[in-house]
């Protein structure tokens, strides 16, 4: 009875509550439904590819569930005024859930999903993007148009899965998705990790030069265009791989500006840093795998592993308790998990490179899944019930 209460009452008050937790049930399911296709023991659906189903499901139902609740959140602290709740909540909540039935053998029922699965950007941009365009938001409009990008992207992922464009291009515009996601933490890391240094650690004088905020924050905008519209020019790979190279230098100049190592004695902030630092390297590989020096699929997990899983989990974590007026600490079983998120990138990058690649998908995943067990199991109550403060009064 208690259990239906709070999910009643208190998990509808803020979009981080029904996103993270259902951000971090949706890594565990669709990995393991992942392993389980992979290894042959589930039949993959009849609908798209297996690649393109699991891509799909990682961006669009994991990192995008992630990035509503936080964007929603941190929205209402910009903005001062309530965004969502309650009804709207469940709306766009219930556009999101519907949209994970995409895979359905029944044409009717999957295309209704899919048009779920669209209508919830559709909805968060109706919702968000009034109050981050107004007259003393000109600093978040970059969201708005992020987010924007990011709901075409989909919505090309969506058309080339259903043949209405050539179905060829279906990864190329979920790939586009993933970089869209990686501009998200680029953004939201610039924000928060130098504050979060220097409240967290006494001893850290995190620096921001603002000529490279900007060339860091719009040249991604340029990376996404260079890899989303140029692929088919003559000499494409040796120009978006010089790119992204110099891009990634950019990326570790800020991130060493940050002083990430006195960051080491607190869990909770250094694995933000530590996921910052898969990005730099994962741009790094990315633009080597351009060149023909490393493989395209292990530099994709630096990205999607490394950076935006690491990053969410980590932001999960903290936000989680920050909201809910709970002492921002990572307990020893978080800390645990941190080190299982980092070794499922270690584990799904570097076996397949020494030619142990179907060991390493099952020893990877299951890091992986273990880490969002310890997520839920910790993360459960305090999502669903009221902020610890209010139970004080």
């Amino acid at each position: 009875m208690n259990l239906l209460l709070n999910l009643r009452t208190h998990l509808w008050t803020n979009a981080f509550r029904p996103f993270f937790l259902a951000a971090s049930i949706h890594a565990l399911v669709s990995i393991l439904l992942w392993i389980l296709i992979l290894f042959s023991f589930l039949k993959p659906p009849s609908i798209t590819g297996m690649i393109s189903f699991h891509s799909y499901e990682m961006v669009f139902g994991f990192a995008r569930a992630a990035i509503l609740g936080f964007l929603f959140t941190a929205a209402q602290n910009w903005t001062k005024t309530v965004l969502i709740r309650e009804r709207s909540l469940q709306v766009l909540f219930s556009l999101w859930f519907m949209g994970r039935f995409c895979w359905i053998d029944v044409p009717i029922l999957s295309n209704v999903a899919f048009l779920s699965d669209l209508l919830c950007d559709g909805f968060g941009l109706y919702l968000l993007a009034p109050k981050l365009m107004q007259k003393g938001q000109e600093h978040n409009r970059v969201i708005v148009a992020c987010y924007a990008l990011f709901g075409i992207a989909h919505g090309l992922t969506i058309l080339s899965m259903l043949q209405a464009i050539p179905s060829s291009l279906t990864l190329h515009w979920i790939h586009t998705s993933i970089f869209l996601v990686l501009v998200f933490v680029i953004l939201i890391a610039g924000r928060i990790l130098p504050f979060f240094t220097t409240v967290a650690v006494a001893s850290a004088s995190p620096k921001r030069i603002q000529k490279i905020e900007t060339l860091t924050n719009y040249g991604s905008f340029l990376f996404i265009g260079a890899e989303s519209v140029l692929p088919w020019l003559p000499d494409f790979q040796l120009a978006a791989g010089s790119f992204a190279l110099i891009f990634s230098a950019l990326q570790a100049a800020r991130w060493f500006l940050w002083e990430p190592w006195k960051t080491r004695k607190t869990p909770i902030l250094w694995i933000l840093l530590l996921s910052y630092s898969w990005l730099v390297l994962g741009i790094f590989f990315y633009g080597l795998a351009h060149l023909g020096f490393f493989p395209l699929s292990a530099a994709f997990h630096i990205i999607t592993v490394g950076a935006i899983g690491g990053f969410i989990y980590g932001m999960i974590t903290r936000v989680s308790l920050g909201h809910t007026g709970r002492m921002i600490s990572a307990s020893k079983e978080i800390v645990f998990g941190y080190y299982c998120i980092t070794s499922a990138v270690l584990v799904r990058v570097l076996f397949p490179l020494f030619g142990f690649s179907t060991v390493g998908y099952g020893i990877s995943a299951t890091f992986w899944i273990l880490s969002f067990i310890i997520i839920i199991f910790k993360y459960w109550n305090i999502l669903i019930q009221p902020r610890i403060d209010s139970l004080r009064k």
